[in-house]
């Protein structure tokens, strides 16, 4: 370790940045140093030079640089491993969510080794986005056996390649999967409806909330459906939908490969406030996403970064979760 900060503090000499590295801690797959600035010395210096500090510390991939305010240090984040593997029902044995969490989900664990819950009864609709390959698919599927495993929530799937959840249509009753485009939108206009009713019947005092189930909502290849919506029914439909529901306890997940904005609209985006970032190919598609770069900085392999209501930002291992388990679950 002092190699380590003697090798960045070396680095930081030669090109002259008035900083020195003041920590160095080595959690999971990462090593995150501290750096103290001295007065006048810019973040973006720091940024200027990445590429030279990753070959100085042997770095798996590009730097990050995280300003901690608190403690008036700069985090600087180095991959120097390959990520390891959180389980999901491996740990879903292990942790307990907040006591007044409503519908939590386990989303994985963070690179200081905490446990990243969420709850979706709090949370804003959510939008899922990275390449190929990122882990996108594996934390739907992590999301999904979340909620298959609570009796009191309905999943609607809407996943054009029918592939990826069909079989757990065969062992669980709380999931409905759709496979078209004409199917996709027959949904959320039943979806809509639904919404009219809670409505109605909370006006009337017919029924309060608890009276509701909840109602999950999870579009995967959005673009692909995007690209069959030649006169923005479905969009207009999701926009209707994403608007209003959430407080008729239906929550919607948006998922697409493509963060692009002819793909996340305005409005859309605007309904998808919280965002869970896998790695994306450019600087845009992260602005995109989060609104600010640091996707395109990701390794893969289910690195992530989430931002909504109880998670600033917070880059974590997203858990990985094998169908096939969540089938026996039931055997």
């Amino acid at each position: 370790m002092i190699q380590q900060e003697q090798n960045l503090n070396d680095i930081l000499k030669a090109f002259r940045i008035q900083a020195a590295c003041i920590s160095h801690t080595k959690v999971r797959n990462m090593s995150l140093y501290g750096l103290h600035l001295s007065p006048g010395t810019r973040v973006q210096t720091l940024q200027k030079y990445s590429e030279e500090m990753a070959l100085a510390l042997h770095a798996k991939s590009k730097l990050t640089f995280k300003p901690i305010t608190e403690t008036g240090i700069v985090q600087v984040e180095v991959v120097d491993e390959k990520p390891h593997k959180v389980d999901l029902l491996t740990e879903l044995t292990r942790t307990v969510p907040p006591a007044d969490y409503q519908l939590p989900v386990f989303l994985g664990s963070s690179i200081n080794g905490k446990d990243v819950w969420t709850d979706f009864a709090k949370n804003p609709h959510v939008l899922i986005a990275g390449a190929t390959g990122s882990g996108k698919s594996v934390m739907l599927h992590t999301i999904i056996t979340n909620i298959l495993l609570m009796s009191y929530a309905h999943l609607f799937v809407i996943d054009t390649k029918d592939l990826e959840y069909v079989n757990y249509v065969k062992k669980f009753e709380n999931i409905s999967v759709y496979n078209s485009y004409q199917l996709a939108c027959e949904v959320l206009e039943y979806l809509i409806q639904e919404m009219e009713f809670r409505y109605d019947r909370l006006r009337t005092g017919k029924c309060t909330l608890a009276d509701f189930k909840p109602y999950v909502l999870v579009i995967d290849e959005f673009a692909d459906l995007i690209m069959q919506d030649t006169d923005d029914k479905l969009y207009d439909l999701l926009c209707c939908l994403t608007q209003k529901c959430r407080a008729a306890k239906i929550y919607c997940i948006v998922a697409t490969q493509r963060p692009s904005v002819d793909v996340i609209r305005g409005v859309i985006k605007a309904n998808l406030q919280a965002r869970i970032a896998f790695k994306v190919a450019s600087k845009t598609d992260s602005r995109v996403i989060l609104d600010q770069n640091g996707a395109e900085l990701l390794v893969g392999n289910g690195d992530a970064i989430i931002s909504n209501y109880n998670h600033d930002y917070i880059r974590f291992q997203a858990a990985f979760t094998d169908p096939k388990e969540v089938l026996s679950v039931t055997n």
